[in-house]
């Protein structure tokens, strides 16, 4: 029943504050992606986004049957925040396995209040199962290496790495921590083989995934080399910042102090830094670091956490008493609690997204008129209209040639410049969707210059309204002399 609790922690931190009233713009792609016929997403998957295939299918068949019953908001994220109340449930039951109860439920109880972890709860993408994935892959892992005759543990471990690099094939990088924790407990050569023979096989069950996404890395061309900077970022989300950042270290000291790289103290410690160390160090040749990538090394910090909350109590009660013990992890923990409440709380606000596509919808909906033209500069902002299609039924798509339904792709395929032109010739008025600060060399296409050009000569800006992340504006004809 024990571990239970930190389940039942996350999935109802997880779910105040899910129905967050907007799809921010990755899961507004998700919701674009998700949203079309079979046979349209495995057209858009062969162009776009292969990498986040299997949860765009995960995603329309949650909609497919439950589209009527909540908003897509929810339904998008949903998944996430069941995946983190199981993600929670297996760190708890890892604890409990390579150490005590105790520490199991610490480390799930941690891991659950962790302000990065209600983030991707919260979200309509696929963190939340990626770590879901790994943590159950590392239970696996634990319970085979401990009876490692047993076949079904090694399919289980199998199954669970398949289908964390499925939904993210960052997901891989776990396999470099697993290997670590296993030399450090000496483990025979004979489960080794057993441990690389089921590693290799689910590697091989995304392989056609990573051959697809290797064509599809223009996607993350906007990537930049990490710097130290980005590495005092991602240390402060995984692990919190302030007196939160000087506990959880406090906490990891005392659990490697005890038991330096063996028990759960192994399997924690390559999970923490493995994945984001390799990934920090590749991406200084290509680009690739995004922290969600890694989420799932949050679980190693929730351990070692754990393990030395438990330690500590378990040190108190020899000291004192049992009861003091009990109280002294109940206290530590009640402290993780109350240093996380405005981090818990802002990773519920619309403005812990970086835009709110939902809000320029609505300017749409409100004030456009029929007849009214709409273009997107650039073209991805058509995501805005795609996510929310009953905002734009007044307007027409200047630009839009083909669908991305009908292209696969996600903002479809827009008309030569000429035919822009031509198309806006006889609109008295045009609403233009952007990005708040959009930059040059993001509008340097041949068809957004046409945009431009057509408006600065034949229109005059009557009104700009701001919302987190975009610009709207309204431009009417002026008068021909």
């Amino acid at each position: 029943m024990a571990p239970r609790l930190p389940a039942a922690l996350a999935l109802v931190v997880g779910l105040i504050g899910i129905d967050r009233p907007s799809m921010w713009q990755h899961e507004a792609t998700t919701y674009v992606l998700a949203s079309r016929p079979l046979p349209q997403l495995w057209l858009a998957l062969a162009n776009v986004d292969a990498v986040h295939g299997a949860f765009y299918l995960l995603i329309h068949l949650l909609l497919s049957a439950a589209g009527s019953l909540a908003p897509p908001e929810v339904l998008s994220r949903l998944p996430s925040a069941l995946a983190t109340a199981a993600a929670a449930l297996g760190v708890a039951a890892v604890g409990r396995a390579a150490a005590t109860l105790t520490a199991g439920v610490c480390a799930g109880t941690v891991f659950a209040l962790s302000p990065v972890i209600c983030y991707y709860a919260q979200e309509g993408r696929s963190p939340a199962l990626v770590a879901a994935s790994v943590v159950a892959a590392t239970y696996a892992l634990v319970r085979a290496a401990g009876t490692p005759e047993r076949w079904g543990w090694w399919a289980g471990y199998a199954t669970a790495i398949t289908a964390g690099c499925l939904l993210n094939l960052f997901a891989a990088l776990a396999l470099a921590a697993h290997a670590i924790t296993l030399v450090a407990w000496r483990t025979p050569w004979p489960v080794l083989v057993r441990w690389a023979s089921a590693g290799a096989l689910g590697l091989a069950c995304a392989a056609p995934v990573a051959w697809v996404a290797s064509g599809q890395q223009g996607q993350i061309a906007g990537l930049t080399r990490p710097t130290w900077t980005t590495v005092g970022a991602l240390i402060t989300r995984f692990a919190g910042a302030g007196l939160l950042l000087a506990l959880i270290i406090a906490m990891a000291v005392v659990a490697v102090a005890r038991r330096p790289l063996a028990g759960l103290t192994a399997v924690a410690l390559p999970l923490a830094l493995v994945p984001p160390a390799v990934l920090l160090a590749v991406s200084q040749i290509h680009p690739y670091f995004q922290d969600r990538y890694v989420l799932y090394a949050v679980a190693g910090v929730a351990w070692l956490a754990g393990s030395g909350i438990a330690t500590a109590a378990s040190l108190t009660s020899r000291k004192a008493s049992k009861v003091a013990g009990v109280a002294a992890g109940g206290v530590a923990l009640i402290l993780v609690g109350v240093l996380v409440l405005a981090a818990q709380a802002q990773v519920r606000r619309l403005d812990s997204r970086r835009d709110d596509p939902a809000s320029a919808a609505r300017i749409l909906a409100a004030e456009a008129l029929p007849g009214d033209a709409v273009v997107y500069l650039p073209s991805v902002r058509r995501i805005v209209a795609e996510a929310y299609p009953g905002d734009f039924r007044l307007v027409r798509d200047a630009a839009l040639k083909t669908t991305g339904a009908e292209s696969g792709t996600l903002a479809g395929r827009e008309l030569s410049g000429e035919e822009i032109a031509a198309s806006l010739a006889t609109a008295p008025r045009v609403w233009v969707i952007s990005r708040t600060h959009a930059t040059p060399e993001s509008l340097d296409s041949a068809e957004d210059q046409t945009k431009q050009y057509l408006l600065r000569e034949n229109y005059r800006q009557a009104q700009r309204t701001e919302v987190l992340g975009y610009a709207v504006r309204l431009y009417v004809r002026t008068p021909t002399s």
